[in-house]
C-alpha cells in the first residue's frame, strides 16, 4: 500500500511522518489555509476533491485515488460512467493544480507547508515550506564544503636531511590540493549564490508579467476606476425589464417617485463573485475604484476615468461600447443568446437560456483591453452570455498565469488592444477553467 510521502530537496522520498517532523494535523491545517483561499472558497467542486485526495493519502488509501473511483466517490456518478464522456475528474483536477499553484505564487505563503498535486496522479505530493528547502541546501553544500576543507600541518624546523625534505614536498603538495579544493568550494558557493539571486531577479521581473499587460492602462492611469456591474431590473410585476439605464429618465424627470420604489435592480451572484475578484486585485495594486450599477451609470460617468465592465447581456454599457468591436454579444430570442463574429458570419457561440443549471454544458464571454475613442478611456470588459462566462472571464483577467500563457503564445506585441472570446465548460453548474477560443489583435 503506498503511503504518504514527502518530497525533500534532493529528490529523495521519505515518509512524511519520520522523526516527527511533520504530522497529520499539519497537512491537514495547511489544506484548510488552501481550501479557505479566494482560489477555492467560491466553488463546493475544488475543495471537495482536494480534501478528499489528501485526507485519503494522509490515511495510506492511495489505492482509491483513481479517476473512475474519484468520479464515483466525489461526484456521485454511477459506478459504470464513461470517463471518456465525462471528463470531470481529468478537468478538476488540472483546476486545482492551477488554483494550488496561484494560492503559493500570492505574497505570504512562502513559509507554509506545501500541497502539491503532480501531473497524471491524483495522489498529492507533501512538501515542505521553501525556505526549509532553501536552508536544506544551503546545509548540505556546507557540510559538503567542509568535507573539503583541511588545514596544513606545520613542518617540524628540527628535522634535516633528503627525508626532511621529501616529507616537507609532499605536504606542500597536500595543502595545495586542500588549497585547491577548498578554493573551489569556496567559488561553487559563490557560483550558486549568483544563480539563486539571478533566480529571485527574474521571477521578479516576469511575475505578473500579464496582469501588468492587462492591467497596466488602468493602474497607471492616476484616476480612480468606474466598475460597471451589470443589473436586472424587475419592473412593478417582477418581470424581467431589458438592460437600459434609469439615469436618463430621472435626469429628464420622466420616472415618478412610485416607479422608483417598485422598480428593483438585481446583481446575480455569480457577477458579485466576479467582481470581488477584480475588486482583490485592485486593492492589492492599491488602485481606487468606485462602483455602480449599469442602470444608473451615465455617459458622463464613463469619461471619467478608465472602465471596468462586468456582466454581458445584464449590462446596457458592456452591449453599446463592445457593439463596434469584432465580436458582441446579441440576444436572437429569450430561449437562446450567442456571441457573433462581425468578419466572420460563421463564427457564431450560442448558448442555451433554458438549459438545467444544475447540469453540463458550455458557456462562452468576451474579454477585452482596449482604448475606447467614445469614452475616451481605456476600458477592460469580463462579460459572459450566462453566469458561468462571467465567471470564467473575471478568473481569466485576474490570472497572471491565463493572460500570460495566452500573451506568449501569441506573441502579442506591447500596447496593442485585444479582445478574446472564451468558452469554460459547466460541469454539475459551476464554470471550469477558461479557454481562449477566438481573439482579435489591433
Amino acid at each position: 500500500m503506498e503511503t504518504a510521502k514527502v518530497v525533500t530537496p534532493h529528490h529523495e522520498e521519505k515518509n512524511v511522518f519520520e522523526n516527527g517532523r511533520f504530522s497529520r494535523s499539519d497537512f491537514l491545517q495547511q489544506l484548510d489555509r488552501i481550501v479557505s483561499s479566494k482560489h477555492f472558497r467560491n466553488s463546493k467542486r475544488y475543495p471537495s476533491f482536494l480534501k478528499f485526495v489528501v485526507e485519503q493519502t494522509l490515511a495510506g488509501k492511495t489505492e482509491a485515488l483513481k479517476e473512475r473511483t474519484l468520479g464515483v466517490d466525489v461526484f456521485a456518478r454511477p459506478s459504470h460512467y464513461d470517463t471518456n464522456d465525462d471528463p470531470i475528474v481529468r478537468v478538476t483536477a488540472g483546476e486545482v493544480r492551477k488554483r494550488i499553484a496561484q494560492y503559493y505564487q500570492d505574497p505570504g505563503h512562502e513559509e507554509e507547508l506545501r500541497i502539491d498535486l503532480p501531473l497524471g496522479s491524483y495522489v498529492p505530493h507533501f512538501l515542505p515550506a521553501a525556505h526549509a528547502i532553501q536552508i536544506a541546501e544551503h546545509d548540505h553544500l556546507k557540510d559538503q564544503s567542509g568535507e573539503l576543507i583541511g588545514t596544513t600541518p606545520a613542518l617540524e624546523h628540527e628535522m634535516v636531511g633528503p627525508e626532511t625534505i621529501a616529507l616537507a614536498a609532499r605536504q606542500s603538495v597536500a595543502g595545495m590540493g586542500r588549497w585547491r579544493k577548498t578554493f573551489l568550494s569556496g567559488l561553487f558557493l559563490l557560483l550558486v549564490a549568483a544563480v539563486t539571486l539571478a533566480g529571485i531577479l527574474l521571477r521578479s521581473r516576469l511575475r505578473d508579467q500579464g496582469i501588468k499587460y492587462f492591467w497596466r492602462p488602468i493602474i497607471a492611469s492616476g484616476t480612480p476606476a468606474l466598475i460597471v456591474i451589470g443589473v436586472h431590473s424587475l419592473d412593478e410585476r417582477g418581470q424581467d425589464e431589458p438592460a437600459k439605464t434609469h439615469a436618463g429618465s430621472m435626469q429628464d424627470g420622466h420616472e415618478n417617485m412610485l416607479a422608483a420604489m417598485v422598480r428593483s435592480d438585481m446583481v446575480p451572484v455569480s457577477d458579485i463573485v466576479s467582481y470581488s475578484e477584480i475588486t482583490d486585485l485592485l486593492t492589492r495594486r492599491n488602485h481606487v475604484y468606485r462602483t455602480k450599477g449599469s442602470a444608473d451609470t451615465t455617459f458622463e460617468d464613463l469619461r471619467q476615468g478608465p472602465v471596468i465592465l462586468i456582466g454581458g447581456l445584464d449590462n446596457v454599457w458592456t452591449k453599446r461600447l463592445v457593439a463596434p468591436l469584432r465580436y458582441s454579444f446579441f440576444a436572437s430570442t429569450q430561449l437562446e443568446s450567442e456571441i457573433r463574429d462581425s468578419k466572420d458570419p460563421f463564427h457564431v457561440w450560442k448558448f442555451d437560456n433554458m438549459q438545467l443549471v444544475s447540469g453540463d454544458s458550455r458557456d462562452y464571454a468576451i474579454v477585452a483591453s482596449y482604448f475606447d475613442s467614445t469614452i475616451g478611456q481605456h476600458v477592460l470588459v469580463a462579460a459572459g452570455i450566462g453566469k458561468a462566462g462571467t465567471q470564467a472571464a473575471a478568473e481569466f483577467v485576474t490570472s497572471d498565469q491565463d493572460l500570460k500563457s495566452w500573451l506568449t503564445q501569441e506573441k502579442v506585441p506591447q500596447g496593442k488592444n485585444v479582445e478574446l472570446v472564451l468558452s469554460t465548460e459547466i460541469l454539475d453548474g459551476e464554470p471550469g477553467p477558461p479557454h481562449v477560443v477566438a481573439s482579435s489583435i489591433w
